[in-house]
């Protein structure tokens, strides 16, 4: 674990737990009364901050939490945390044990994780839940359509094993309606027929943030979402269907001010020469806090309440921006690298927009630090 620092970072994420809690409850009126909410809170709770966002949304109508990796899930576990945890990705067969030790359950696609967990179930004489994960477009993870009947059916005569749920995952869900009906229509039908002769299964799932705006929960009573809880949406065409605050601040503050004359160039490789005189203050932030390369020369912060281009490369660790006409810059003041200030905004949307990315990245990467002091 690391320590936290003597001295107050450069460089720092802000969490609104208001807003977090707003959102919370927005996705939960767009479900409905009757789909539970799996808060998708993996990869650092998308660089939020696990521990944080995992605090505010277990006192929220949250049914699951679904995590990355086993480690996830016991951070979880050490907070106090009773509800349930999913593993989102496929487990090694040889980490069947700590699934148990947490009681975290597995999507599960392979059977050789079915019956390292059935052994072990068996001599505990316990029953392990498990939702069995298809694949009906994604290519990723998950038990072939084609087979996955087969393969339910071979799960369920495990006696240590409790086919809970099945689930697949929507690829195209803001795109292409016509490809995600048909994975809806699949999983749905599979679902069915299943539950005929099983009756232990209790959920099935396939929406993401981008599925729960669009389509229809019918047939489905648990939406796996991640994005929206953050203030974030899957795509611009969903800003009417539900509204979101964004929960994740970036700010900085300046370290150097310093007088540029025409003709000076400025960063590596001088990819920003000045074209006149003007006033240039260096940013403690730069990629190794998750400050993308690409944004060189094209992104903008915000300085006491006045937009500021960036001039010159991204370093690893400081930006240089053009403050000319920012009235008494200091070193020392707040850099809204990502976030409000005054009557401006800096979004996860602008700078996934400058470098051709989405949004997603953005705030994974900007929050890697995790450097919320």
């Amino acid at each position: 674990m690391k320590s936290k620092p003597m001295c107050p970072s450069m460089a720092w994420t802000e969490i609104d737990a208001k807003a977090l809690v707003s959102n919370a409850k927005a996705v939960k009126r767009l479900a409905g009364k009757d789909t539970g909410i799996l808060a998708v809170v993996k990869a650092n709770a998308y660089g939020h901050g696990l521990e944080k966002v995992a605090k505010v949304l277990n006192k929220q109508d949250v049914k699951f939490f679904g995590v990355s990796d086993i480690n996830e899930g016991i951070v979880l576990r050490n907070l106090g945390i009773k509800k349930r945890i999913m593993i989102l990705e496929n487990v090694l067969s040889k980490n069947a044990k700590h699934l148990i030790k947490y009681n975290i359950a597995p999507v599960l696609c392979t059977i050789e994780l079915a019956k390292a967990l059935n052994n072990l179930a068996v001599k505990k004489r316990i029953k392990v839940p498990v939702h069995i994960k298809v694949d009906t477009g994604m290519g990723r993870l998950g038990v072939c359509q084609i087979k996955a009947f087969d393969f339910i059916r071979e799960v369920e005569r495990l006696p240590g094993i409790v086919i809970e749920g099945l689930c697949t995952h929507f690829p195209l869900a803001d795109i292409d309606n016509s490809f995600t009906k048909r994975q809806i229509k699949t999983i749905l039908c599979l679902a069915d027929k299943a539950k005929k002769e099983i009756k232990t299964i209790k959920y099935v799932h396939a929406a993401n943030s981008a599925g729960l705006a669009v389509f229809s929960h019918q047939g489905f009573n648990l939406a796996r979402t991640g994005l929206m809880l953050y203030g974030l949406y899957p795509s611009r065409k969903m800003r009417n269907r539900i509204n979101l605050t964004p929960v994740m601040s970036v700010k900085s503050r300046v370290c150097f001010i310093k007088n540029i004359f025409k003709g000076r160039g400025i960063s590596y490789g001088h990819t920003f020469i000045a074209k006149k005189k003007m006033r240039v203050a260096t940013v403690s932030i730069g990629y190794n806090d998750g400050y993308l390369r690409s944004l060189s020369n094209k992104a903008k912060v915000i300085i006491r309440g006045q937009r500021c281009p960036v001039v010159g490369n991204v370093t690893m660790d400081q930006i240089m921006v053009d403050v000319s006409r920012v009235k008494d810059v200091s070193i020392g003041d707040e850099v809204c690298v990502m976030g409000k200030q005054g009557k401006h905004q800096v979004t996860a949307d602008d700078l996934a927009k400058i470098v051709k990315t989405i949004n997603y990245e953005i705030i994974c990467r900007l929050g890697i630090a995790g450097k919320q002091y």
